[in-house]
């Protein structure tokens, strides 16, 4: 609508002061030729919801717009999509009857968050926090956060804790005054100590070893090798090698090579090893030729 204005202003006068406008644009200022020049492309040709509240809402903005339209920015917003359509609320106000989002300091949600429903007739009015956050408010410190000392007395501010920390005084290590799940406090050290899950039994399947990582764990499959293994790599085999290995002189599982079996595993076609297995593949007409002409030698 704001755009409408500058452009019907300069489009046909080359104005632009409110002033100026009412001495030289004379009766089109408030005239309905205008009007229909500013709403045409208020809305693009595929936002039906723009459409849809542009209808609804012609007759109060061209009431607006005979009646009020010097106060352009403020008036505008307040009187239709306000007061008229009770489509929107004033800043830092929520709900059906636009009320009051909580504050703290004069602060909506102390600063830290956002009020939900804020300038629209929908929402809770309850704090959304940031992250570092937590409370009604926002205005405490959440799990892994810790209060920063600032010179404004009346926030807040929170800074993240060490990694292992759920709750510390400080960014340091030894600031920990409780661990996070996957790690365990040391009372000699004052320091979170990562827990090794995978000397605990049953963490990952038979075909599985067990990776610790700081605060928790990673299942990785085994090697093709393998049936059981203690860690990576056809050498970590545990028991009996996977169907096509077999033990080697080294205790680790290596591939059977099918294709030096005698007789061959393959009828017809050459055969073709592969990890674990084989594969017979038929021969071209070229193939069959050479192999023909050598045999004849």
């Amino acid at each position: 609508m704001n755009k409408g204005f500058k452009k019907t202003s300069k489009g046909n006068f080359g104005g632009g002061n409110t002033d100026w406008e009412d001495r030289k644009l004379g009766s089109y200022v408030t005239s309905d030729i205008r009007f229909e020049e500013i709403i045409e492309n208020i809305c693009s040709s595929k936002e039906n919801d723009c459409h849809n509240l542009l209808e609804e809402q012609e007759e109060n903005l061209l009431d607006w717009f005979k009646k009020k339209q010097k106060a352009l920015v403020s008036e505008l917003f307040s009187d239709i999509c306000i007061a008229r359509a009770k489509f929107c609320c004033p800043k830092n106000t929520y709900g059906s009857e636009c009320s009051q989002c909580p504050q703290l300091n004069g602060h909506v949600c102390s600063g830290n968050g956002n009020c939900d429903g804020e300038g629209t007739r929908e929402g809770t009015g309850k704090c959304k926090c940031n992250r570092e956050y937590a409370g009604d408010l926002c205005s405490l410190c959440n799990s892994g956060f810790y209060p920063k000392t600032t010179n404004d007395a009346n926030k807040t501010e929170c800074a993240e804790c060490h990694f292992s920390c759920l709750a510390c005084s400080g960014p340091e290590q030894n600031s920990c005054l409780s661990c996070k799940s996957g790690w365990i406090f040391n009372s000699e050290t004052n320091l979170c100590d990562d827990i090794n899950e995978c000397l605990q039994e049953s963490k990952c399947s038979q075909d599985e070893y067990c990776e610790n990582t700081e605060g928790s764990f990673a299942c990785r499959k085994c090697d093709a090798a393998c049936q059981e293994c203690a860690g990576p790599g056809a050498d970590k085999c545990i028991g009996q090698c996977s169907k096509g290995f077999e033990k080697g002189s080294d205790s680790s599982c290596a591939d059977i090579d099918e294709c030096q079996q005698d007789p061959s595993p393959c009828s017809t076609g050459q055969c073709v090893n592969k990890p674990g297995s084989y594969e017979c593949q038929e021969l071209s007409d070229e193939k069959h030729d050479d192999d023909k002409q050598n045999s004849e030698l």
